[in-house]
């Protein structure tokens, strides 16, 4: 019992850290007053639709502290201008936890959910929101960000975050050679799916990273694979290379021209004590110089045990073997950002 309290003191001593400094470079602040008001009208998600008379909500806070008692659905709505793009790399919506469904819209394009709304509802009160913005629905001046939630009892609404806003990825300057973008796309298993020569003319096309919930496939949850073929830069030959894939929910097998180079189980932080973070692990694999060709073939398999799923975070390409560490190094407190995970490590019980 003693052990016990001296455990979970030390867990809530350590907390879990904020977002590396280095990690993400803030382009909007979001923090702040929102439009806001109760119930549900898909009208409200317009970038037209004027909401200048509903009542004001401090962003993040609890619902319940302003609605006391009140569950159901609710709306935020907030104006936003953007002075500079970054060069190149995504741009991400960060909305830090919200209670307990949201469905979220940039100028009236639904850009991303988190959970299932009734008639199936699907709760995700404890996951952090992340959303890649499709390119071209952002403007210069005058964007419209609207939120939809639901929730069934506690806090409600947008409740905490210390980082939300749009921001960019630092560490996409870190690539060599860029992997993002569209990728071949399928949630059926076929032979051969592995070998450079299969035939994936016939599969879906997916953003890569941003998550399969948003792009057609709401709520699955199970095995899928992802193809990409590559080029590999004639001055990148020859060098010690390593693929980044980013943050893939939960479990994944990666494989190069038919060769198996990588696992979830091979990520020095993997442990099976943990493997309900998996998903928080940035995917870093060497690939041996020996299964590289000019004409590169790669495939993903990802198995997602529930809520979200797929390649859901960058950056994605291969990085030098330099940067690659200096990656590692920069996003170590980023593994390890889930309190019992941090612990472990401390005293190397994995």
């Amino acid at each position: 019992m003693k052990n016990l309290y001296y455990t979970l003191l030390l867990v809530m001593v350590l907390g879990a850290n904020p977002l590396s400094a280095s990690k993400w470079g803030r382009v909007v602040n979001l923090k702040g007053l929102w439009h806001f008001s109760v119930g549900d009208d898909q009208r409200w998600a317009n970038r037209d639709f004027d909401s200048r008379n509903w009542d004001k909500l401090q962003v993040p806070s609890n619902l319940d502290d302003f609605y006391r008692g009140y569950n159901g659905y609710a709306w935020y709505r907030r104006n936003f201008d953007i002075n500079t793009f970054p060069d190149q790399g995504e741009l991400v919506l960060k909305l830090g936890q919200i209670d307990d469904v949201d469905e979220v819209f940039i100028n009236g394009v639904k850009i991303g959910q988190t959970g299932s709304f009734p008639p199936n509802f699907k709760t995700a009160y404890n996951v952090e929101r992340l959303y890649v913005i499709p390119e071209g629905i952002l403007r210069n001046e005058n964007n419209l960000i609207a939120v939809r939630v639901y929730d069934t009892s506690g806090p409600g609404g947008i409740v905490g975050g210390d980082n939300i806003g749009i921001f960019y990825d630092n560490d996409h300057n870190l690539l060599s050679f860029d992997l993002s973008g569209k990728w071949k796309f399928s949630i059926y298993r076929e032979r051969g799916v592995y070998d450079i020569g299969f035939d994936d003319s016939r599969w879906n096309e997916i953003n890569v990273p941003e998550k399969w919930d948003t792009q057609g496939y709401a709520d699955y949850d199970g095995y899928a694979w992802y193809r990409t073929k590559f080029i590999m830069p004639a001055q990148l030959t020859n060098k010690d290379m390593y693929l980044v894939l980013g943050k893939i929910d939960d479990f994944d097998k990666v494989y190069l021209n038919g060769a198996l180079i990588g696992r979830t189980e091979y990520l020095e932080q993997y442990s099976s004590l943990n493997k309900g973070a998996a998903h928080r692990l940035y995917r870093v694999y060497k690939i041996p110089l020996e299964k590289l060709r000019t004409v590169n073939v790669l495939v993903v398999e990802v198995r997602d045990e529930q809520l979200d799923g797929g390649i859901y975070e960058g950056p994605v390409g291969l990085m030098t073997g330099e940067n690659a560490r200096v990656f590692e190094e920069r996003n170590r407190e980023q593994v390890w950002s889930n309190p019992i995970s941090r612990f472990l490590r401390f005293f190397d019980i994995y």
